[in-house]
């Protein structure tokens, strides 16, 4: 219930939050609009900007004085902590560092399995082992991340990282690569379809050959209870014969006496058996 939740806000990511600022910015125009994005950008909930961003009136904002607000909001979007130089670090909010930190590592986790402690800290710009771990916990109650801190590998196991804003230019290859999974997808279905109706079909042989095998055992159980086994199709000797061979020395299985029947050109144990077998049936066959 843990994980279905932080997957929940996972989703959300501050969507909900975001369409207030959202409709404001319909009608903020300039330094108003400005003032708009930096309070977005230090919201603690709000970590998707897309809809913002696609705004006629924040877009407007390139070309002016207030262009460092709509760059600022293309990097929380798009960028990481290496997107800003010195100075624009060093102008950030508190609360807008430590959100673009956070966003880094996400960017960062989202490809990859493991993620070294020294990989994370070099890129989000945080200075120790003990804010970067502090950085992953929030992100991971916050639902943006699933992941495991490895404190004797220093690593980060990644199980799950949110999807953050796609850039307009990089829409044409997710498309692809989402269209070359769906054909993926329907290729494996056919096949596992395919594979579906072939053991149906094998089932089925499988319970007609049981059937027919039960109802010969039956007939044949039928008939010996009747004492009719003329026409049972028993090879009485056959039988005598394997269970020689199986159960006597000089049989198939007797290393020491394969060679001896070999020579002869017959195993000693089916000879011996087929006497036996001879001689009980010619003795059913003498008159008393």
């Amino acid at each position: 219930a843990a994980e279905r939740g932080a997957m929940d806000r996972a989703d959300d990511a501050g969507t909900a939050e975001l369409q207030q600022f959202v409709l404001l910015a319909q009608s903020a125009k300039g330094a108003a609009c400005a003032a708009l994005v930096h309070q977005v950008l230090s919201h603690p909930k709000i970590y998707v900007f897309g809809e913002l961003l696609a705004e006629a009136n924040v877009r407007a904002l390139a070309g002016t004085d207030h262009a460092g607000a709509l760059r600022l909001l293309e990097t929380f979007a798009y960028g990481s902590w290496a997107s800003l130089g010195p100075e624009e670090r060093a102008a950030l909010e508190p609360a807008q560092a430590a959100k673009l930190k956070k966003l880094t590592i996400v960017s960062l986790c989202s490809g990859a399995h493991t993620l070294p402690y020294a990989t994370a800290m070099e890129a989000s710009g945080i200075p120790t082992v003990r804010e970067l771990e502090d950085a992953v916990i929030l992100l991971t109650y916050e639902g943006l991340l699933q992941a495991r801190l490895d404190q004797r590998k220093k690593q980060i196991d990644v199980r799950y990282a949110f999807g953050r804003d796609v850039r307009p230019e990089d829409l044409p290859g997710l498309a692809a690569k989402l269209a070359s999974w769906h054909a993926t997808t329907v290729d494996l279905m056919a096949c596992l379809d395919e594979k579906s109706k072939e053991y149906r079909a094998e089932k089925e042989e499988a319970k007609a050959r049981r059937e027919a095998l039960q109802k010969r055992v039956d007939e044949i159980a039928e008939k010996i209870q009747k004492g009719d086994t003329q026409d049972l199709g028993l090879n009485l000797g056959g039988v005598a014969d394997a269970a020689y061979d199986l159960d006597m020395p000089g049989g198939e299985d007797d290393p020491r006496e394969g060679r001896v029947g070999a020579a002869h050109g017959r195993r000693p144990g089916r000879h011996r058996a087929g006497m036996v077998g001879g001689a009980s049936r010619r003795a059913q066959a003498e008159p008393r």
